[in-house]
């Protein structure tokens, strides 16, 4: 058998190796070619949580006090499109982010400027990008959002219950000047009363004879009314403030000269029946103490001081009195032209006309009690939807609502309870027509599915606050 020398194999050998090595490294570069693909979930997940991480960025933000304005300009000055999910949304809505930083995030070049004031417009408002988004996604075109009622005044009444005014501290001034026992506390409400209805900014409510409004409210519930004619149980209007008084000068001011006492000037106080002659002719005054109250919280909002004076003076009780033979026989008299007359309805009057003039001032700058109302969606109509809320649950003519889309409910882990809703807005909704338990109303926005709000998760309805 032949052998082949040995520096031959050597060198065969040597020629074979790289043929080899190729073949030994090509299922490698097959290998590492087939799991290069791979790479590209990878990227994709990173650049999901980058994104997240941004929206979490922007929460922080609003969370950490910076205002809308600030922000619009910091997302406007990077210039960076965001890609919003569905989730991302849920999540701003839930963190309070406003919809104008939401339209900045998906497009940069919009909603320059400081937000503007919000204020009532009779002409309709824009859907934001999110509500025509969630149309353009549900298949159909977003509507302009209704327009306020035109014909509603520009600005609500405030309700004001008004107590009898308190004359404990001029018991003897009353019996001096009356020669009886009349309630004046009474009768300066009520001459108050009537000047106060026509007031453009206050709606009075009856607080002293309420027992009478109650019995009337429990007899309409009974079978002996007819129906449709009976006064409702739950109608009562509540009030936004309480007005409280105490007279404290009533006919002469508390420091006046007496005939026979000289020079000495103090405080005295009048017997019935008694002839006070004053050195000099004085007016009647009227001095009142007012103390205005939050029906809800019970807290002081202001006190202020009506004081009235008579056009005339006089020296006598005759005089004081005006008409020599005028008798007031009771608080309802004080608002009758006799005792307008005299120079103490005089000053009675001119002090009534201070308290309306502070009132007329003071309650319109009082800030309205903030409403809660939710319902939901009953069914739409062919010119806007009926809500499940009426005047039984305070909503009022005019009242705007946001109507949002419910996706599922949110649930205590513990407890199972239901304790919000995931909702997405998908437009809103002016109450025109008020019933009991329904509003009708214009409705604009992401088209609304009366099957999806009766046999769907439906659509919730809460009123936005003015």
């Amino acid at each position: 058998m032949r052998r082949l020398p040995a520096t031959g194999s050597c060198i065969h050998a040597a020629r074979l190796l790289p043929l080899v090595s190729l073949l030994g490294v090509m299922p490698l570069a097959i290998s590492v070619a087939a799991q290069a693909p791979a790479a590209k979930p990878a990227a994709a997940g990173a650049a999901k949580a980058s994104a997240a991480s941004e929206v979490d960025t922007v929460i922080a933000l609003i969370k950490g006090g910076m205002s809308e304005g600030t922000v619009i300009k910091t997302l406007k000055r990077d210039n960076k499109t965001y890609s919003l999910s569905p989730a991302d949304l849920l999540k701003l809505q839930k963190a309070g982010v406003s919809e104008r930083i939401i339209d900045v995030m998906t497009d940069p070049g919009a909603a320059a400027g400081e937000p503007a004031v919000a204020t009532a417009s009779t002409t309709a408002s824009a859907p934001s990008r999110a509500v025509k988004a969630a149309a353009a996604e549900a298949g159909g075109a977003a509507t302009a959002f209704p327009p306020d009622l035109a014909d509603l005044p520009s600005a609500k009444k405030r309700r004001l219950a008004v107590r009898p005014f308190d004359y404990s501290t001029v018991t003897n001034w009353v019996n001096y000047w009356f020669n009886n026992t009349v309630n004046i506390g009474e009768g300066i409400r009520a001459m108050l009363t009537v000047r106060m209805a026509q007031s453009k900014n206050i709606t009075l409510l009856e607080r002293s004879n309420i027992k009478d409004v109650m019995s009337e409210q429990d007899l309409g519930a009974s079978n002996r009314v007819k129906k449709g004619t009976n006064a409702k149980i739950g109608q009562l209007s509540g009030a936004d403030a309480m007005l409280y008084g105490d007279i404290v000068i009533f006919g002469r001011d508390d420091t006046t000269k007496r005939k026979g006492v000289g020079a000495i000037i103090g405080r005295f106080s009048p017997v019935a029946g008694a002839v006070v002659t004053m050195n000099k002719e004085e007016k009647a005054v009227v001095g009142i103490n007012l103390r205005l109250v939050d029906a809800e919280t019970g807290e002081v909002i202001e006190t202020a001081e009506a004081r009235g004076e008579s056009s005339r003076k006089s020296k006598d009780y005759g005089a004081i009195v005006g008409v020599k033979g005028t008798v007031v026989g009771g608080a309802s008299d004080m608002t009758s032209s006799n005792f307008q007359q005299t120079i103490i309805g005089e000053a009675t009057s001119n002090a009534v006309d201070n308290i309306l003039q502070y009132l007329e001032t003071k309650i319109p700058t009082l800030p309205a009690k903030a409403r809660e109302i939710e319902g939901r969606v009953a069914t739409a109509t062919s010119h806007g939807a009926i809500l499940t809320v009426g005047s039984s649950d305070g909503v009022l003519r005019g009242d705007r609502f946001e109507i949002l889309k419910i996706n599922g409910e949110i649930k205590d882990p513990t407890t199972k309870e239901i304790i919000d809703l995931d909702a997405v807005k998908v437009g809103e909704f002016v109450a025109d027509t008020i019933r009991d338990k329904t509003s009708t109303g214009a409705y604009g926005g992401q088209p609304l599915s009366s099957t999806y709000a009766t046999s769907g998760k439906g659509y919730v309805a809460r009123l936005v606050s003015k």
